[in-house]
């Protein structure tokens, strides 16, 4: 641990002086313990993720003194520790695994304690799956997209995918967006395409900076999705400007369409092209 602390430290120093703005992630803790108590809590997306996690397992861990011990841990790095954190405050950033293990344990914690008092564990249980079925429609957690017939429902634009990614060669090194990385992820390269705005010498979008895919690597083809609507965690960003990155790329002729099937589209890319146009 000692060891630990020193390295981070070190980490960190390094950081600031090698970032042009300095270490931007620095803490920022009160000594006042009523403060650090209210940070926990004065937000409503904190509030949400105390109620969405303690929810989903009966409330129980809240009575296992480890296992909230070690939640209050877990959750205090970004909740007491400044507007820098806020971001990670969301009950959609909160994916971490190690809060599962702190709330689980906390809940088998206290049925050990029931079981001891000979209480109906049993019972307990079918009570406890209950809730969490309740919680997941209620709430419309993750699992609850399995009751909705929206989720069963084939829709055009999938076909559509399905239908192009017939014609990506099979030994093709290939970038697209984070939902189509799954059904492309047999070959030896594939790369996620990000976003982003860029100085464009050819000025497409009728001024410098415009919207512009990001990807590592030099890709030979380029699949993506035009349809409207898509989701932030398929593209990345709004549809605007995932399809005026497109179109200004398009412009440039630092792709080139080979197939289009509905909104799904083929590129081939000049690598070349793309390393020219950016200033």
């Amino acid at each position: 641990m000692s060891i630990g602390m020193v390295y981070s430290l070190i980490a960190v120093k390094i950081s600031g002086m090698l970032s042009p703005v300095g270490y931007q992630y620095w803490p920022e803790i009160s000594l006042n313990p009523v403060v650090l108590f209210q940070r926990l809590f004065d937000t409503e997306e904190k509030r949400q993720v105390w109620l969405y996690s303690y929810s989903w397992f009966s409330f129980l861990p809240l009575f296992s003194p480890g296992s909230l011990l070690a939640t209050l841990a877990d959750l205090s790095q970004y909740f007491v520790t400044g507007k820098e954190f806020s971001r990670m405050c969301s009950p959609f950033m909160h994916h971490r695994a190690i809060l599962t293990i702190f709330l689980t344990m906390g809940t088998i914690d206290i049925l050990v304690i029931l079981k001891k008092w000979k209480m109906p564990i049993a019972y307990i249980s079918i009570i406890l799956l209950f809730v969490a079925g309740f919680c997941q429609l209620h709430f419309h957690f993750a699992l609850s997209k399995l009751s909705k017939a929206e989720y069963w429902k084939e829709e055009t634009w999938m076909n559509d995918t399905r239908a192009l990614l017939q014609f990506v060669p099979k030994d093709g090194s290939v970038a697209t967006q984070q939902n189509l990385v799954p059904h492309l992820s047999h070959r030896k390269d594939i790369y996620l395409v990000f976003p982003r705005l860029h100085d464009i010498k050819g000025e497409p979008c009728g001024q410098s900076l415009c919207w512009w895919l990001d990807f590592g690597g030099k890709p030979e083809y380029l699949v993506v999705d035009t349809r409207s609507n898509q989701w932030l965690t398929q593209i990345l960003e709004t549809n605007e400007n995932w399809v005026a990155a497109i179109t200004n790329m398009e412009k440039v002729g630092a792709i080139t369409k080979a197939k289009e099937v509905g909104g799904a589209r083929l590129y081939t890319v000049d690598n070349d092209i793309i390393q020219s146009q950016k200033k």
